[in-house]
């Protein structure tokens, strides 16, 4: 019953937002004065639209977040958008737990999900995964997928999930808030932390690609000798 009312959340927002969802959720103008035309009920149409941003996750986030702490401020717009995006994660494990792959499928995403295949067949545990979901460029939201593929336990996912996208999400909540109240110094440093912290990714992605390659070569060695 309960993913039935989730499809059934899923149709009605595609029903009522139609083909817009794409340049609704990725223009952040358009974004905000949608989300202040619901007035009082302006903070719930945005949880859910957080929501919806994580199950679609090649809707990027930054400009959701950011709207977020623009429109409620730094701390209301950081809950909301914890809450949402908490909201869109559970449901995005708990898709790829009960239709495995076919829902990556239906979203275009199998080619995507390729990047972190060790991962699902690899049962690399806990670590891994918390470190690609704290280094940013990574998509998160689709790693909210690869995690209901593998045997992690829904509570480790949340507390995993919920702790390392903290960065990122007070960072984006930042620039907004800053814009809102034409703090130039916030934005100037909140956009300098969120480069160095994007260059960081980068300069690490040779490094979690060798070491994607190495914890494939021993899952295949395991596999094949299962008593070593």
């Amino acid at each position: 019953m309960t993913m039935l009312g989730l499809l059934a959340g899923l149709a009605a927002v595609f029903v009522l937002w139609g083909p817009t969802t794409w340049d609704l959720l990725t223009d952040q103008d358009r974004f905000r004065e949608w989300i202040e035309s619901y007035g009082t009920y302006a903070a719930f149409v945005f949880m859910a639209a957080q929501a919806v941003q994580v199950i679609l996750f090649f809707i990027p986030g930054e400009v959701t977040q950011m709207a977020g702490g623009y429109i409620f401020g730094l701390w209301a717009g950081l809950l909301l958008s914890y809450i949402g995006i908490t909201l869109g994660s559970l449901a995005a494990f708990a898709l790829a737990r009960l239709f495995g792959h076919a829902v990556l499928d239906l979203l275009g995403g199998r080619e995507a999900l390729r990047r972190f295949d060790w991962l699902v067949y690899g049962r690399a545990g806990l670590w891994p995964m918390f470190v690609l979901f704290l280094i940013p460029g990574i998509p998160k939201d689709l790693l909210c997928y690869v995690a209901g593929l593998t045997s992690m336990r829904l509570g480790a996912f949340l507390l995993l999930s919920t702790v390392a996208r903290f960065p990122g999400v007070l960072l984006s909540s930042l620039f907004g808030a800053g814009l809102a109240e034409r703090n130039w110094l916030s934005v100037a440093l909140t956009a300098a932390l969120t480069g160095a912290a994007l260059a960081v990714g980068y300069l690490l992605r040779g490094r979690i690609e060798r070491f994607q390659q190495r914890y494939r070569a021993r899952a295949h060695a395991r596999d094949r000798d299962p008593g070593r």
